[in-house]
């Protein structure tokens, strides 16, 4: 499949639901045809393999990499070859985590089209389904090459079974366009709640459809051509600064978050009481949850394989998310005499570190506001066992990453958790207090966020992988809000989450009382005043950093090159010319889209062929 115009499946699989828990399941059938889509049977097994094919998007290190790495929140880390998407350079034509989404969205959106063209009978909740994974498949698209084919073959948005080696990219926007449809379509097919863990219900549409929206208002409101370093070569935006479409857009994307989070419990979501919460393991279905990627612990129908390899596609299916931000405790940058590798801590692969801006800047407060601390792992204890006999200092403190550059610049109260956790901690440490000098690529503090508990110690991820939130709904609106001028409404919106981080105090976890989580409360609100897109982006890093959401978010709204030349792709060592350095001075407008695979370039015929590539590359 080194063209996107190989269409006929030849392995799909049917949705069944378990009797004690109804969750997707897979079983393989036969080859996906125009018939089988006019049975009830046909659509459920199109719809099963599409769902299927999200896996390959999301907790993947392809796609954790496209998304994370090379912004303000991610640099490269200390193993893997990351850098060939941080550094943009030369080398990111190589990168071949590019050809998953190529390669893998359009097969999976043709199974949509057999089902929206072909299905019959009473299945219009089954066909909405299908609309929006097929929006879905297209935004991923979209949003990451620009224009793509709408038209796979026989006709836009037409299944089709005759493979070809010719494309026409429709422009970005009648891409959009055509999302906006499908999305339009979902909500009005599809239930108001879903009782299927993994299945789209409305929210999840409309929560959509207003991301759309404002992906939309700002490809009209930002000139992505030639306002920086000159660079004329890009078509990222083909048509231009339009206000009045960006306006018209943004008053969209508002009014749509707001039929979401003005009737929260017609569609049964909202937010949780506490942070810490959200991205726990065992939580990925709960009311703040609009979309999942399923995972099992069954690893036939997980498509994974033990101690994460093997696998149908060699793990290029396998939730690795709880790897890629993992510190490699054990290792010589740790302190393996008194740290052995646990399922809980992880398994350090170390492919993504996060940023110096990002923990020093970003989470510059770490008192008032509990993510910080419930986003990144801060203590390692003593867990070393011999011959089944406890270390001596079992339990005590190993390492504590507090999160800041020294003592002399942390606040009062995390002065006085340093403190005692210097008390107690164990003697034969190698460094137990490490401040952001002490870091390096391989020892950093991990991310908490997706932690898996469960299963075997070398094992991928069997967590569902959360695609979607509320609380993004909730920053959704929040943009919208200021970029219509309405700063007060914005701020309401960002309130709601600042408050609810003021809860549950990490840091009296390890001193009761220390934090006054009613003062905590009032410190965190802000005004109409203080509300600007780059404190909306930061407040989009403090609720959502890592989440496969950043590159994204800063291409879209034209902060990609200005954060980067800034440094704040910077992790604060000495070898940051190799990566940041590098990255600041490579990083053009035509980044603002990758690459089309080199397989597919060199696989099509056509007229169009020599202007297919996105300019610069």
């Amino acid at each position: 499949m080194k063209t996107f115009k190989i269409f006929s499946l030849v392995l799909v699989f049917a949705m069944v639901t378990n009797s004690c828990a109804d969750f997707l399941e897979e079983q393989p059938r036969s080859s996906l045809t125009p018939d089988f889509f006019t049975t009830e049977q046909g659509i459920v097994a199109g719809l099963t393999a599409a769902y299927s094919g999200l896996r390959y998007q999301y907790g993947t290190q392809g796609g954790m990499s496209i998304s994370c790495v090379g912004t303000d929140e991610a640099t490269k880390g200390g193993d893997g070859n990351e850098e060939q998407i941080n550094n943009y350079g030369v080398d990111i034509l190589g990168a071949g985590h590019f050809q998953t989404p190529w390669n893998r969205n359009f097969p999976f959106i043709n199974t949509c089209n057999g089902i929206v063209d072909y299905a019959t009978g009473d299945n219009t909740a089954l066909v909405a389904e299908a609309k929006f994974l097929r929006a879905q498949y297209y935004y991923g698209l979209v949003t990451t090459f620009g224009g793509v084919p709408l038209d796979l073959g026989s006709g836009p948005l037409k299944f089709t079974t005759t493979p070809n080696t010719t494309s026409v990219r429709n422009t970005a926007i009648e891409g959009y366009d055509a999302i906006v449809q499908d999305l339009k379509d979902a909500i009005e097919g599809l239930p108001a709640q879903s009782n299927i863990p993994g299945r789209v219900g409305k929210a999840a549409a409309i929560h959509y459809l207003a991301k759309t929206y404002l992906a939309i208002a700002c490809y009209y409101d930002y000139d992505y051509t030639n306002e920086i370093n000159k660079d004329y070569s890009s078509t990222a935006s083909y048509e231009g600064v339009n206000a009045a479409k960006a306006k018209e857009y943004y008053e969209l994307a508002l009014s749509t978050a707001k039929q979401l989070l003005d009737n929260r419990s017609s569609y049964g979501v909202g937010l949780l009481a506490d942070y810490a919460d959200v991205n726990k393991a065992g939580n990925e279905h709960s009311i703040e949850s609009l979309f999942t990627v399923e995972h099992t612990t069954d690893y036939t129908f997980d498509e994974s394989g033990a101690g994460a390899s093997g696998g149908p596609e060699d793990g290029l299916k396998e939730n690795r998310a709880n790897f890629m931000f993992c510190a490699y405790y054990e290792g010589p940058d740790g302190d393996g005499t008194l740290l052995s590798r646990t399922r809980t801590y992880g398994r350090g692969w170390r492919r993504f570190v996060p940023t110096k801006h990002l923990i020093e800047t970003v989470f510059a407060d770490k008192v008032n506001d509990s993510r910080y601390y419930k986003s990144f792992q801060s203590l390692w204890s003593c867990n070393k066992t011999t011959d089944g006999v406890n270390h001596a200092d079992f339990g005590k403190p190993i390492i504590f990453m507090p999160g800041v550059a020294s003592y002399a610049t942390a606040a009062p109260e995390i002065k006085q958790v340093i403190d005692k956790i210097q008390s107690e901690g164990s003697a034969t440490a190698k460094k137990l207090i490490r401040y952001s000098g002490d870091y390096t690529r391989n020892m950093f503090p991990s991310s908490l966020k997706f932690v898996d508990p469960n299963g075997e110690t070398n094992d991928s991820s069997h967590r569902p992988f959360i695609v979607s939130k509320l609380s993004e709904t909730i920053l959704i609106a929040a943009e919208a809000a200021f970029k219509t001028g309405d700063k007060a409404t914005a701020a309401s919106y960002i309130n709601e989450l600042r408050i609810r981080a003021a809860k549950g105090n990490t840091l009296n976890t390890h001193i009761a009382g220390l934090v006054d989580e009613t003062t905590a409360s009032a410190n965190m609100q802000i005004s109409a005043a203080t509300v600007t897109l780059d404190f909306i982006l930061d407040e989009r890093s403090r609720e959502l950093c890592c989440e496969q959401l950043r590159w994204f978010d800063l291409v879209r709204t034209n902060k990609l090159i200005p954060r980067l030349q800034a440094g704040y792709n910077a992790f604060g060592t000495a070898d940051d010319a190799n990566y940041s350095g590098v990255a600041a001075t490579n990083v053009k407008r035509y980044h603002h889209l990758r690459p089309i695979p080199q397989g597919q370039m060199d696989s099509m015929t056509g007229d169009n062929k020599s202007t297919y590539q996105n300019p610069g590359y």
